[in-house]
């Protein structure tokens, strides 16, 4: 009894995670209660399915961290920061007692994926209703629409489609609705990152499930479809190509794309005498302080100066980010989860495109700097421990 009570409430924490703007503190609450069910539901014989390497490789980077920050005595002042970076080892060793309900697991995910997907549809509609207006090239207003920003929600697209792909034999039609509903959305709000990723797994599914004459069906056909969608929808030719400014691309790109300048700036703070390539800055409030000393010298556009100042735009890209914080040493052990997973996985397409989605979110994002993005690299854990052996 104690098991199923246990295994709902990380039902509905999973299918909570999709909506972690509006019910921010609903996945702590639940995180508590499963840490007081836990010791009713561990069996200790089984401590055997603790074991796997990239959640060793992901603690000795976490242990790492903290102790960078305690010999530079910066800890007290990064506890906040660094706290969130345990979040997914204990929602691993929360996990282990469900290692057999790998199946509900993955459907909570998605059926609450399906929920945000269906409700921020409904809010697009109801702004184009009211507004006339379909450009959601820029961040401010589709976030201001979405029920979670851009970038998590198209991720957790991304996670539901690859989730669908491992149940399609189980639930084909209602799988194939749900994928049909999770492309559209996808290209209607322009998420780049998630459509690449989507792109590319799909691809990596096609070639090593179909036969040579299905493949070059689907792949001419995919190619038409993805045409058709640039074609029509002005919001992923501007995300992508920049249309909607009258500079060339690559003038639009240095203007318009925050990374142009945080990454330089990035460059620049790893050739100062301040930085150690050892242990880093060992401070993500050195860091952000550095960074915004390098976009007050180097923008000299007064308004997006205020802008890159007011924002305070981190370096939008988690390998980099550790490599600022915990210098190469923890560049290596972060890049070592994902190499790890893949050699020990190297046949699975599971595994293989949940590395490759957590890959492409990190070159662009700093997941581990949210709430909403540690949960996901959670995910990313537990999966691993629940994967079914699918070898392609």
């Amino acid at each position: 009894m104690v098991i199923k009570v246990y295994l709902g409430l990380f039902c509905v924490l999973l299918f909570s995670l999709p909506f972690s703007d509006v019910a921010t503190s609903l996945p702590n609450i639940i995180l508590v209660a499963l840490s007081i069910l836990f010791p009713f539901c561990f069996n200790a014989s089984k401590i055997e399915d603790f074991k796997n390497q990239t959640v060793y490789t992901y603690l000795i980077l976490t242990l790492y961290l903290t102790f960078n920050f305690l010999v530079f005595g910066n800890i007290k002042s990064e506890i906040s920061q660094h706290g969130k970076f345990f979040l997914p080892i204990a929602l691993f060793i929360l996990s282990v007692p469900l290692k057999k309900y790998s199946k509900e697991l993955k459907i909570a995910l998605i059926l609450g994926v399906f929920l945000a997907v269906i409700i921020s549809l409904g809010s697009i509609f109801i702004f184009i209703h009211n507004s006339g207006n379909f450009n959601f090239s820029s961040g401010k207003e589709i976030n201001e629409v979405l029920i979670l920003e851009r970038v998590y929600i198209a991720f957790f697209c991304v996670l539901s489609f690859i989730l669908s792909l491992d149940l399609l034999q189980s639930y084909k039609k209602l799988i194939l609705i749900n994928i049909s509903v999770l492309l559209v959305f996808v290209f209607m709000i322009a998420a780049r990152i998630a459509l690449i990723t989507i792109v590319l797994v799909a691809f990596l599914y096609i070639v090593k499930t179909l036969d040579r004459r299905r493949i070059l069906v689907i792949l001419s056909l995919g190619v038409l479809l993805i045409a058709g969608f640039f074609m029509v929808n002005k919001n992923l030719q501007n995300r992508f190509f920049y249309k909607n400014h009258n500079n060339s691309f690559i003038e639009s790109l240095a203007i318009w794309e925050p990374r142009m300048v945080i990454w330089p700036c990035v460059y620049n703070i790893t050739k100062k005498d301040s930085y150690n390539y050892i242990s880093g800055l060992a401070s993500f409030d050195s860091q952000e302080k550095q960074l915004l000393q390098c976009y007050e010298r180097s923008i000299n556009h007064e308004e997006k100066r205020k802008w890159f100042l007011f924002i305070k735009y981190n370096t939008h890209n988690q390998f980099l980010d550790f490599l600022l914080v915990s210098g190469v040493l923890g560049l290596i052990f972060f890049v070592l989860v994902f190499g790890i997973t893949l050699w020990k996985n190297k046949r699975d397409f599971f595994s293989i495109s949940l590395v490759i989605a957590f890959v492409f979110l990190g070159l662009v994002e700093n997941y581990l700097h949210r709430q909403v993005g540690v949960y996901c690299f959670g995910i990313f854990l537990i999966l691993l421990l629940k994967k079914q052996k699918k070898i392609i």
